[in-house]
């Protein structure tokens, strides 16, 4: 089962009924965030999906936006008991900021690594997923991110023609 939900697709100013940018990626029960503003954790647990499974964050870039919830999701996580390594992946400038926002969140139950990227290193694997990270133009570092679930193709064309 693979699924995408949007926890907030919001821009600076948060909305009553519309959080900050993030996305939950789940594949076979394994799972990742893209982006993690402010209240991810609140999106998260209203979708009840779990925070337990979530293995890594992929981080764009680093307006407010798009990183304000990284304190409230690493210290929900620590909430719930996490052990395992939170893997972080985001563009240069990434141990800057998350150490930053560690401030206020110093004292955590499981490591986190910190993966920062330019955009030009070869795929690299998640949740059986193989990512692609590549270089935007935001105005600051910025990455997108190309998501691809190595699998066989449903259609198989020698099958067909033996039928």
């Amino acid at each position: 089962m693979n699924d995408l939900c949007t926890l907030g697709t919001g821009g600076t100013l948060p909305m009553p009924e519309r959080a900050l940018s993030a996305l939950y990626v789940r594949v076979n029960g394994r799972s990742l965030l893209i982006d993690c503003g402010e209240g991810t954790q609140v999106g998260v647990q209203k979708l009840g999906w779990g925070m337990q499974c979530i293995e890594g964050i992929l981080i764009s870039h680093f307006h407010a936006d798009h990183v304000s919830g990284l304190p409230g999701m690493l210290l929900a996580l620590t909430k719930a008991q996490r052990q395992e390594p939170l893997h972080i992946y985001g563009p240069a400038g990434l141990t800057y900021i998350v150490g930053g926002l560690r401030v206020i969140a110093p004292q955590l139950s499981f490591p986190v690594v910190l993966h920062e990227l330019n955009g030009d290193e070869d795929p690299f694997s998640l949740i059986g997923l193989e990512i692609t990270a590549f270089p935007l133009d935001h105005g600051m570092p910025c990455l997108g991110y190309r998501l691809h679930l190595p699998r066989p193709a449903a259609f198989d064309p020698d099958k067909a023609r033996a039928l």
